[in-house]
């Protein structure tokens, strides 16, 4: 496919790698114009511009994000069990810090995981982070000096429990990406 066809009067073609050049052909893969030299080094492979372009890269598995937001969770949870073993038995903060625990694992798994991208992940990510944060949470009973039972009594063990898996479900309410509104609902 020759350039120089191109007709009286018409715009002298140029390399779409190499401006500076004049074009001698086009490419066969994508079809801009290409110099000499490149004609020459990459004959039928194309030009430098499609030779060297990078491939779309392919989206990641979804146990592969799943796994890195339940590390990530896990972590999280690790260190604030013993940030809440220090607030065990306290009237609120007992309370308070592993709701805390519970945002910060919610937190830690959108983020390990890239975001909510995909359709339904929230979900997912926020179920993780809500089971490493009562792990966390049992995990700073267990902390304390003595240790404490994880279930007995349950008016004054439960509610930690709970607290941090409101605090992993309040993530996408307090810091979720805002939803669209719905079209048709008059205010």
């Amino acid at each position: 496919m020759s350039l120089g066809d191109a007709g009286p009067g018409a715009q002298l073609a140029r390399c779409a790698v190499h401006p500076a050049r004049r074009a001698s052909d086009a490419c066969p893969v994508c079809g801009r114009g290409r110099c000499a030299p490149d004609a020459a080094s990459f004959r039928a492979a194309g030009c430098a511009a499609c030779v060297d372009a990078e491939p779309a890269p392919s989206p990641t598995p979804v146990s592969e994000w799943l796994l890195r937001a339940a590390l990530a969770a896990i972590a999280v949870a690790y260190a604030g069990a013993w940030v809440a073993a220090q607030y065990v038995d306290t009237q609120y903060f007992a309370v308070i810090v592993p709701g805390l625990v519970g945002l910060a694992c919610a937190w830690t798994a959108t983020a390990a995981a890239g975001g909510t991208s995909r359709g339904g992940s929230a979900r997912i990510l926020v179920l993780i982070a809500a089971v490493a944060a009562v792990l966390g949470t049992a995990l700073s009973d267990r902390l304390v000096p003595g240790g404490q039972n994880l279930f007995v009594p349950a008016g004054h063990r439960l509610p930690p429990y709970l607290a941090a898996v409101v605090g992993a479900f309040a993530w996408p309410v307090l810091f979720g990406p805002p939803r669209p509104r719905r079209s048709g609902v008059s205010r």
